[in-house]
């Protein structure tokens, strides 16, 4: 039986836990759950995923819900997919940019991202998306300085590339200054042009 992602396809979250599944080479069947109607607070998928966000996987009856977690699934069933580095230094260092891309890039923009995208932009709250504004450039400076002379993050492709790419296709939208941040931009440019991206 394929994997089952849950997801909405123009989620930034769940476009990181599909980048690690096309990106794995393994087959695996999306589900839209739609967001806007709130098919994700239904008793049906809450079975799937009990806080009622998306993506979560199903893995032929293992559930994995959490972008991170499903991204650190896949390195591990599938090692052949070159997702995770074999040497423990480089896998600390996966780690530790995962996490990043779950604590400092989401911490700012996902609450972002809920009052562009789910308030009228007469209700939306200022101060979080003033917040955001400032504090984002230290973010992108950190990313861009371990990106110098890197193709990707920790080097080679991996899950801290699919953690930390999806939610910064959003940074200009969202009122961030993203110009200045040459290795970041290329990164972006490296990630939007893997098959994967669009797929």
């Amino acid at each position: 039986m394929a994997m089952v992602l849950y997801e909405m396809a123009a989620s930034p979250n769940a476009k990181r836990a599909r980048l690690g599944l096309l990106e794995s080479g393994e087959p695996f069947e999306s589900r839209e759950v739609n967001l806007l109607t709130g098919e994700q607070k239904q008793d049906e998928y809450k079975s799937v995923h009990p806080m009622g966000r998306i993506p979560a996987l199903d893995d032929d009856g293992t559930i994995i819900w959490e972008s991170g977690a499903i991204l650190l699934y896949l390195a591990d069933k599938f090692p052949q997919s070159g997702l995770m580095p074999t040497d423990l230094a480089a896998r600390g260092q996966v780690y530790q940019w995962l996490t990043f891309g779950e604590t400092s890039i989401h911490g700012y923009m996902g609450p972002m991202g809920f009052q562009m995208f789910r308030k009228a932009p007469d209700k939306r709250d200022e101060g979080i998306l003033s917040r955001g504004r400032q504090r984002m450039p230290e973010v992108l400076d950190i990313l861009d300085r371990q990106l110098e002379g890197h193709d990707y993050i920790v080097g080679d492709f991996s899950i801290a590339d699919c953690a930390c790419a999806p939610w910064l296709e959003l940074g200009e939208f969202f009122g961030i200054e993203m110009g200045r941040f040459e290795n970041v931009n290329a990164w972006m440019s490296r990630m939007q042009a893997r098959p994967s991206w669009s797929a």
